[in-house]
């Protein structure tokens, strides 16, 4: 089910309240949660390069 933006909007602004009151950043907390994305897709993200350099030899 998709969010709306409203609901986001709501999320986000939770989150901020609750991280402020525990002395940490939204954009720094964001920025952690992006690099743990990246981590857990290591694999994912080696595929899709290694497909893209073997595909762009052929073209």
């Amino acid at each position: 089910m998709k969010i709306s933006k409203k609901e986001l909007s709501r999320k986000k602004a939770k989150a901020i309240l609750i991280l402020e009151s525990q002395g940490l950043s939204h954009d720094d907390w964001l920025a952690q949660k992006y690099e743990e994305l990246f981590d857990h897709s290591e694999e994912t993200i080696r595929q899709a390069l290694t497909y893209f350099k073997e595909n762009k030899k052929d073209n």
